[in-house]
């Protein structure tokens, strides 16, 4: 069981629940007034009364909305997406950590931007299309959003009205992969339609959220597009995720971890998150944006196998020297390490 009032402190009754497509939901929550979160970031969900962690982007817009928000798709199977779609019912009450992540506009105060959303990627950058519209009187805009098919378009309604709020300063592209109507144009994602759409993307801020494979598509469109590694921003929380504290993938290989020099153990399945075994066992670990930028959760591997996802915080020299992100660490064997 995950111990909620320690990762998850904040609790939140649901105030009301909607559907947003045939299979995703938006739940509307009550945050404690003392609750800060910036446009773009997530939390962290304790499911179930503790039974895992999720994470959720928060599709709600500070100080534009009295509410806290997640929008949720459900999985097939899903624990978390099965529990808050399924059985979570209006007066219910959430609990959630603190608000994490970077995929935010402070990064660029003063830019124009574009947004590249695939399917529930598309809840942060409503949440920082809604916050910019208000608080930055000159930006533009340009959003591509693709989904599926029309009926999967989340947040259709509000896309519409910012639109028509907004029409000098908001381009929304609604893109599908079949089944497209009068609204929707049947369009992948690839250099000429970037370079049709957005004919001045090399001066733009490029925030991308969606599936792995089009993050790293719109990526390296967007450099060959001439935009700068550095004006180039993708929403990295799936690392989070994948620390939720079930492990889905488990075939029953486990693996022992052992933190020197203190001589605590941890369990985990093989290809297990690292950081989950030892929060799983009430190891005390910093970490504070579970997403491989900050670098608290830093520890040295002294032997065993391991794998690492995001790790952007970590330099050339100390991943030489061993060392790995707990958040982003999968475990493929026994590992010995070494707190930071």
């Amino acid at each position: 069981m995950v111990e909620l009032a320690t990762l998850c402190p904040h609790p939140m009754p649901v105030r009301a629940i909607r559907r947003e497509t045939p299979d995703v939901w938006t739940l509307e929550l009550s945050p404690p007034p003392d609750y800060r979160y910036l446009p773009g970031q997530y939390a962290l969900v304790g499911i179930d009364g503790g039974r895992a962690l999720r994470a959720y982007t928060l599709s709600s817009s500070p100080a534009l909305n009295d509410f806290l928000s997640i929008t949720v798709r459900r999985l097939s199977g899903g624990l978390g997406s099965g529990w808050l779609t399924g059985e979570v019912q209006v007066g219910d009450t959430l609990w959630l950590s603190t608000a994490q992540g970077n995929f935010t506009p402070e990064h660029a105060p003063d830019s124009d931007y574009l947004f590249l959303a695939g399917g529930c990627g598309v809840t942060p950058v409503m949440a920082i299309t809604r916050w910019l519209l208000a608080h930055r009187p000159d930006a533009t805009l340009v959003v591509l959003y693709h989904a599926q098919t029309p009926a999967d378009l989340i947040f259709a309604a509000e896309w519409t009205r910012l639109e028509q709020r907004y029409p000098k300063r908001l381009r929304l592209h609604r893109l599908v992969d079949r089944a497209p109507d009068a609204a929707c144009r049947q369009a992948p994602l690839s250099r000429e339609l970037l370079a049709e759409l957005v004919p001045d993307i090399a001066r733009r801020t490029v925030m991308c959220c969606g599936p792995a494979g089009y993050m790293a598509l719109a990526a390296e469109l967007a450099e060959s597009l001439g935009v700068p590694a550095e004006r180039f921003h993708h929403e990295a929380f799936q690392a989070a995720a994948v620390a939720a504290l079930d492990e889905a993938a488990d075939d029953g290989v486990r693996h022992r971890v052992l933190l020197q020099p203190w001589g605590d153990e941890a369990e985990v399945a093989h290809g297990g998150n690292l950081l989950a075994a030892l929060e799983a066992q009430q190891i005390p670990v910093t970490a504070a944006c579970r997403s491989g930028q900050c670098g608290s959760c830093k520890v040295k591997v002294l032997e065993g196998d391991f794998e690492l996802g995001e790790q952007s915080a970590l330099s050339e020299a100390e991943l030489a020297d061993g060392y790995a992100l707990a958040c982003c660490c999968s475990v493929h064997g026994d590992l010995v390490i070494e707190g930071a």
